[in-house]
């Protein structure tokens, strides 16, 4: 019999389902118990026994300052090498009295419960090998001399100790995997960021899927239902976090190929050929709606195997109810799936497309809300902002006239009519942008910045360099904010500096979007002051993300801010 849901517990388990105070006190319980119990009966032992009181008083004392710790630290968990330590000194605690027939045996039941508890199955199980083991080895070797050895006792107390302990240990590792499983969907439900989209949403899910399994790779194929129909793909891979939260287009025939299945049926392959010595196949279909399982599509799974290049696989159907559909699918290498792992995913599944659909529902609710505020905003910018701009040129206009071409004020004042026509310009494209429906793109970032910095160096003498790297996910709100960032940045070295060159840096993946602005080493009275942001600071806070200021003695200065995509 295989350990419950297919060996899931690659990694130390949690010690959620095991409080540690009780643990701590039950020790102790049995410390102090055999203690009394061999004083009252003194029967046992009747040999050693000065050592043999001596070692339990010890381990009395060991007991209580294990309790003490555990009170006194807030519940830590049981570290591992306390259990094996205990299954040692039952062992020893065994050899002491009468060997296989000590009334002790019974004290590698605890270490096991321990074990299985609070490390997961294969834990318990190592513990329950390694106690019948030293059960066996201490009680032949160590069995008291000129008594008969009762080799019924020795084998029934072995049998006894093995079928109860592996009982424990599938039963605790069974609870330590629904309690992971339990925060698995929490998470899946809970940890999401509508402001980072759906896709982050999607990637993010599939590598807790693939953390999970420990699987190799965790897919999903996803049928958009557009005219025509779309089908993407995301990918998660072992070493490759955030990769999955790129949507990449997929070809009809490959699509179709991954596709195969009913969008009823979820299954699991596995073709043990490498390992396992009679070449057995291990396949299960089951048919969701039917609620029962199918012999069938046993080609269909061995040919996504092949496509996937995967020994073992599982895989479920995804639905949403906006129409789109499509398949996850588990690899791995070197284990196998069964049907408590089929009934988990789809679990998951559906968690997952219900996230989604909650997030597409808050964008559109978002988007909707954005889209009248932004014509609010772009009607108030003309009505009132542009005004007073175009009144200010006007008069500054009619300023130059009256000056004439030979008055010493007549550039000042042409470079003043230049400035207020740039800046209405500018109010009009912003407003303009903010009328249209779809999201400003990160180009039009990389634009208004070109402006900015071209209105720096032509009225203030300060040049600024550029460099971009932007990805299609920086568009909307990300990218005016991102705007705002950058232009309160320059206007802080136009205003607290003396410096005149800059440099600003936009860099854009799949992960983050990081934003560099710094200003060169000057001598001027606000050098070697150290100043913060406090509005950049509060934006980035706002839209998750954070805020870096390293200042130097000599004036120079950067300013970082990181924000998640």
């Amino acid at each position: 019999m295989r350990e419950p849901a297919a060996n899931a517990e690659h990694r130390s388990v949690g010690v959620e389902a095991v409080d540690a105070r009780m643990l701590a006190l039950m020790r102790c319980v049995l410390a102090f118990s055999a203690l009394a119990i061999i004083w009252i009966d003194p029967l046992e032992p009747a040999r050693l026994v000065e050592l043999t009181y001596g070692s339990l008083a010890a381990y009395c004392l060991y007991s209580a300052a294990i309790a003490l710790r555990a009170y006194l630290a807030d519940w830590p968990p049981p570290e591992r090498a306390l259990h094996w330590l205990d299954v040692a000194f039952y062992a020893y605690l065994v050899a002491l009295t009468e060997g296989t027939s000590s009334i002790f045996f019974q004290f590698f039941l605890f270490a096991i419960l321990v074990a299985s508890f609070s490390r997961g199955f294969r834990e318990g199980f190592s513990v329950t090998a390694a106690s019948v083991a030293l059960f066996l080895t201490v009680g032949v070797f160590f069995a008291p001399t000129g008594t008969e050895f009762e080799l019924n006792r020795t084998l029934i107390r072995a049998v006894y100790l093995f079928a109860l302990g592996y009982m424990i240990a599938y039963w605790g590792g069974y609870e330590a995997l629904l309690k992971r499983r339990l925060r698995l969907l929490h998470e899946i439900n809970y940890l999401w960021n509508a402001r980072l989209g759906m896709e982050h949403a999607i990637g993010g899910n599939l590598d807790r899927l693939l953390d999970f399994y420990g699987a190799a790779a965790c897919v999903l194929v996803l049928r958009r239902p557009a005219a025509p129909p779309a089908w993407i793909m995301h990918r998660a891979e072992r070493g490759r976090p955030g990769e999955a939260s790129v949507a990449r287009p997929l070809a009809e025939s490959a699509a179709e190929a991954l596709l195969r299945l009913p969008a009823t049926v979820a299954a699991c392959y596995h073709d043990p050929a490498d390992s396992w010595p009679l070449r057995r196949r291990r396949f299960l279909a089951h048919d969701l709606e039917a609620r029962a399982r199918s012999r069938s599509f046993l080609a269909e799974c061995e040919a996504l195997a092949n496509l996937l290049d995967a020994r073992a696989l599982t895989t479920v159907p995804y639905a949403q109810r906006d129409g789109t559909t499509g398949r996850i699918f588990l690899t791995a290498g070197r284990r196998s799936f069964t049907q408590s792992d089929i009934d988990f995913l789809v679990q998951a599944s559906n968690a997952i497309a219900t996230v989604v659909e909650n997030m597409h529902l808050m964008e559109e609710l978002i988007t909707r809300a954005a889209e009248d505020e932004r014509l609010a905003i772009s009607r108030d910018l003309h009505d009132t902002t542009i005004q007073p701009y175009i009144g200010l040129k006007l008069s500054l206009d009619a300023l130059q006239r009256a000056a004439g071409p030979g008055n010493p004020l007549s550039q000042p004042i042409s470079e003043l009519v230049a400035m207020a026509e740039m800046t209405i310009r500018d109010l009009r494209s912003y407003a303009e942008n903010l009328r249209e429906k779809t999201p400003l793109p990160g180009e039009f970032l990389v634009a208004a910045l070109r402006r900015q910095i071209e209105r720096l160096a032509r009225f203030y003498a300060i040049d600024v360099e550029l460099r971009s790297e932007i990805t299609s996910r920086l568009k909307g709100r990300l990218a005016a904010e991102a705007f705002q960032i950058v232009s309160e940045a320059l206007s802080n070295i136009l205003r607290h500096t003396a410096a005149r060159k800059a440099s600003v840096s936009i860099l854009c993946d799949n992960a983050s979007l990081v934003l560099k602005i710094a200003n060169e080493a000057h001598r001027g009275p606000q050098a070697g002051e150290v100043f913060s942001p406090r509005s950049i600071g509060e934006r980035a806070r706002a839209l998750g993300g954070a805020l870096e200021v390293v200042s130097r003695p000599d004036g120079s200065a950067l300013v970082q801010v990181t924000i998640p995509l």
